[in-house]
């Protein structure tokens, strides 16, 4: 084979190969993997939405941070399907309670129209109500599945949590 044949056939094979590569899926960050920086920011505005609503009271707010048909799996409790009964879960807590909740990401990742946050959290409540009893400040850790919503929001479609251990 003549050298500008061999040239040829392997300037031939690069274009090709560059043209079958998959593209990177809409929505994804610049290398195709992973979320693009705006995605990022909306799924971490879901848990500052969440933590924000808990720590003023608001369960609208709380509820909000959760898709119509969510999944909340709270420790020692059967799972608790979608918005409305999330809702009232939450709402009983935050009618009895004050609520301090403090959390932190250890881990955000996701692709396309999904995410997932791996994080921790201390909740410490204060009664709000004359024999209403005390509960122990609690540290632990949680994992939330989040899907794009239609409008571009980011949701929980699944949240799980749970303590470390028995909080002194």
């Amino acid at each position: 084979m003549s050298g500008s044949l061999r040239w040829s056939v392997a300037l031939l094979a690069a274009v090709v190969t560059a043209a079958c590569r998959a593209a990177p899926p809409a929505g994804d960050g610049p290398s195709g993997l992973g979320l693009a920086p705006a995605d990022e920011a909306r799924v971490r505005a879901a848990d500052s939405v969440f933590a924000i609503g808990a720590n003023t009271g608001d369960v609208e707010k709380v509820a909000s941070a959760y898709a119509e048909d969510a999944t909340l799996m709270p420790p020692n409790a059967p799972p608790i399907r979608g918005r409305a009964a999330i809702r009232g879960f939450w709402n009983g807590l935050l009618q009895a309670y004050g609520v301090e909740l403090t959390i932190g990401v250890d881990q955000l990742e996701g692709r396309g129209d999904l995410a997932y946050i791996v994080g921790h959290y201390r909740f410490v409540t204060t009664p709000k109500a004359k024999g209403t009893p005390a509960l122990p400040p609690e540290d632990g850790k949680f994992v939330e599945v989040l899907k794009r919503q239609a409008d571009g929001s980011w949701r929980y479609v699944v949240d799980m949590y749970s303590a470390n251990s028995a909080s002194k």
